[in-house]
């Protein structure tokens, strides 16, 4: 005969002051029929001195209690602890809430999973049950362990065993994987017909969220674990509950008007205190934005079409089983006018994504494109307009200028308010009254508007990052919002700007360096400096090799490719004292350069936004004035394209192929194509290799008079393919292959080929297939190895023609 549900609650109702907490007291089970014994369930999640979650099943008009400090076990045939604790009124089924500080169990209890469920036994000291809850649809069996079996298992504090029954019932599932590589989108102009889907481009940070039954890892774009900083998007595990899944989405932090900020998500990023992040977690919260379902349930789902992919995820139904998480919406053919809303919205743009089209981990592909509305430029900070109401006391806005090309004054080119938080305001009020001039620095707009009214200015030494939707008639931003601080690069002379930082040391390649702005973009696509810096760090076992022993000329866009670039052959003074350097002469002039011996010298190049990567045709090894390559570019006047170039580049191939040498090619990065013969079984003199790449050149514009043309004559050139023989010249440089470049709004690499890919290029007659972007190098490397390897050994001598 069992216990009446009154004496039951005894030892539940000793722990707990009525007064002094909102918890229920003994409830009635008015949802059971009369004489029916009910089979209720529910599942909390409690955060109390320690997180655990309360499994708690209805009998005998209680609910009998156990707590689980992990979790209810997500695997077939594991076990997880569980404690029984006493037993709680039915009226708990529903509790959720803050239990008071001082109470017994204090914290924050929510509802995890709840429903209802099957006794297949109930013995004493073993349980097994069916839970077919929101969350859970399976079968457990709870035992006791106490090795004392004189104990009452059903006591207080009695030690079970919670145990996930059941026979797998797909023998062909997979472990959820670890990582996963994003599938990156190319940057273009709005695709039109049925074959695309259409979302707003959500101006967060890109996260891939790996979740299983209690537990949630979220990963960056780079693979970082950055679970810690977004504490408050555990609510997407719950919503998931029993499923195992990946998916890929952003982490999104929203204004005062409710439009994406990356502005406000900045004060979330990189934040690893735990106090801190509590903090920030009530003063800007993030939700997570979900676009992707890449795996589910022990299956690859990338394979699946875009449009397959998002039903799936749709049915999930993440959005109403959490208040954290948003499913981003579509438009399913009118990309037009969403494009339009998101105009008027001032918001970043669209995305483009084929109906069809599977999902590729690691690639950057056109079947995910990105329709940018606004621009980004980095703007010198010239002063600032008084702020009104809550920013009383504060800048209202800042003045921007930008430089003159020419010497003169800063150019006024408008003002920003929008976007600034709290903390850069605070930060901006001190730094710009620390340097605030009399003198107005900025000269009128190409178009004759000046600064208001009343403004005050600062001296120099203040930068920051805007987004903006174009320019006005009168050389004024439209729609600029203030995106972030940004530092001085270079040699950091001159002021830091505040909240940018001083730099992260870090360790590269065995070498500490210190690095800034990880996370600036430098292409309109959104690839930043980290990104850069990553690549070049990982491509550095196949590049150093090529660079070594050449004196290096980089190529810099501090502001990204969008801004102004300088040529710098000398060594900065402010390297590090690890970086190689080399006495040349340059003009006549004594000089150093830099030497690139090791991998932590292109990490090091990578944080001074030297992009591109210039190295000569020979190595301080070889004699004075002697080349080791004899090297063609191959550049096509519009409308020729690289497919030109690639049959230009086979005549040379077959003619070196006569002369019983060996040619390599590789694509410039930019438009065309470069040919290399390595000349390694002795240096030339330029001027030899000059007049032999001259030769070659002009007979070939004289066999080939409608493709190929030998002289930099622009009238010449249109259609057809110049063969630049400039190159092979004492003092000149070319781009370094494996370096990046900056010849489009997205990263591509001169990249190796191998003749039979440009043979399938140029098969395929697609110009955009020579471009190659950092991450397909490093997959093509890792699958191929260095193919230009040969270029550094193969001996070889220049005949006589």
């Amino acid at each position: 005969m069992s216990t009446p549900p009154a004496d039951r609650l005894g030892g539940y109702r000793a722990k707990r002051d009525a007064a002094g907490t909102p918890e229920p007291g003994l409830g009635e089970d008015e949802g059971r029929p009369d004489g029916e014994e009910g089979r209720r369930f529910v599942l909390q999640e409690h955060h109390a001195t320690r997180l655990h979650w309360d499994l708690r099943l209805e009998r005998d008009g209680v609910l009998v209690s156990f707590a689980v400090p992990n979790g209810l076990p997500p695997d077939l045939g594991t076990n997880h602890l569980a404690i029984r604790t006493e037993d709680h009124p039915l009226a708990y089924l529903d509790f959720q809430g803050e239990i008071p500080r001082g109470s017994y169990g204090a914290g924050t209890m929510t509802i995890s999973d709840r429903g209802t469920y099957e006794v297949l036994k109930w013995d004493p000291g073993k349980i097994e049950v069916h839970l077919h809850g929101e969350r859970h649809d399976a079968q457990f069996a709870l035992f006791v362990i106490d090795r004392d079996r004189t104990l009452d298992p059903e006591r207080d504090g009695a030690q079970w065993m919670v145990h996930r029954m059941g026979s797998p019932q797909d023998p062909d599932a997979q472990p959820l994987p670890d990582r996963v590589a994003p599938m990156l989108a190319r940057p273009g102009t709005l695709p039109r017909g049925d074959d695309w889907r259409f979302e707003i481009k959500w101006d967060g940070a890109r996260v891939l969220a790996h979740s299983r039954p209690g537990q949630l890892r979220l990963r960056s774009r780079n693979g970082n674990d950055v679970t810690g900083q977004f504490p408050e998007l555990g609510a997407l595990q719950r919503a998931l509950g029993e499923h195992r899944a990946v998916l890929d989405g952003e982490v999104v932090a929203f204004d005062e008007e409710g439009r994406p900020s990356f502005a406000a998500l900045q004060r979330r990023l990189n934040v690893t205190d735990e106090g801190r992040v509590r903090r920030l977690v009530r003063e800007q919260p993030v939700r997570y934005v979900v676009f992707d379902l890449l795996w589910l349930d022990g299956h690859d789902r990338c394979a699946l079409p875009y449009e397959e992919r998002r039903a799936r995820l749709a049915a999930l139904e993440l959005e109403r089983r959490s208040g954290g998480v948003v499913t981003a919406p579509e438009a399913e053919a009118d990309g037009e006018a969403l494009l339009e809303a998101v105009r008027a919205l001032g918001l970043e743009g669209v995305m483009a994504k084929r109906r069809r089209a599977p999902y590729l981990p690691g690639v950057r592909s056109d079947a995910f494109t990105k329709v940018k509305l606004t621009g980004e430029m980095t703007f010198e900070i010239a002063g600032w307009t008084a702020g009104e109401g809550g920013r009383r006391g504060r800048p209202g806005a800042l003045l921007l200028g930008l430089p003159d090309p020419d010497g003169g004054p800063l150019r006024y080119v408008g003002r920003v308010g929008s976007g600034l938080d709290e903390r850069t305001l605070d930060e901006l009020t001190g730094a710009l009254a620390q340097r605030e001039v009399d003198a107005d620095p900025l000269a009128p707009s190409s178009g004759g508007t000046v600064a208001p009214r009343g403004s005050r200015f600062t001296g120099p030494g203040l930068r920051c990052e805007v987004r903006f939707t174009g320019w006005t008639p009168d050389g004024v931003l439209r729609h600029p919002v203030f995106v972030r601080l940004v530092a001085p690069e270079g040699d950091g002379a001159g002021p830091a700007a505040p909240g940018a930082g001083k730099g992260t040391r870090v360790t590269a390649a065995g070498r500490e360096l210190r690095v800034t702005n990880l996370d600036k973009p430098l292409w309109p696509d959104g690839t930043t400096k980290g990104e850069l810096i990553g690549y070049y760090a990982q491509i550095a076992p196949v590049l150093v090799p090529h660079l070594a022993g050449r004196p290096l000329t980089m190529r810099r866009w501090p502001d990204g490719v969008t801004g102004p670039t300088f040529f710098e052959k000398r060594a900065p003074g402010h390297r590090p004292d690890w970086v190689a350097v080399a006495d040349v002469t340059l003009d006549g002039v004594a000089a150093t350069q830099l030497l690139v011996q090791e991998p932590a010298t292109l990490a090091w190049l990578g944080n001074l936004a030297a992009i591109e990567l210039h190295t000569p045709l020979h190595r301080l090894s070889a004699a004075d004035g002697t080349a080791e390559i004899l090297a063609f570019d191959l550049d096509p006047g519009a409308p020729a394209t690289a497919v030109e170039c690639a049959r230009v580049a086979f005549l040379l191939r077959g003619m070196f192929a006569g002369l019983g040498l060996d040619a390599f090619v590789k694509s410039s990065g930019s438009k065309g194509l470069q040919v290399y013969v390595p000349l390694n079984a002795g240096a030339v003199p330029y001027a030899r290799t000059k007049a032999f790449a001259r030769t070659v050149a002009e007979l070939l514009a004289r066999e080939e008079p409608g493709l190929v043309v030998s002289r930099q004559v622009k009238a010449e050139r249109r259609g057809r393919v110049l063969v630049d023989w400039l190159q092979n010249e004492h003092g000149k440089t070319t781009v370094s292959v494996y370096s990046v470049r900056a010849a489009h709004d997205r990263p591509t690499v001169s990249a190796p080929l191998t003749w039979d890919e440009l043979q399938d290029l140029l098969d395929a007659g697609d110009p955009d297939a020579f471009l190659l972007g950092p991450d397909e190098v490093l997959a093509r490397v890792a699958r191929l190895g260095d193919v230009w390897a040969d270029v550094l050994t193969l001996d070889q001598e220049l005949p006589a023609v």
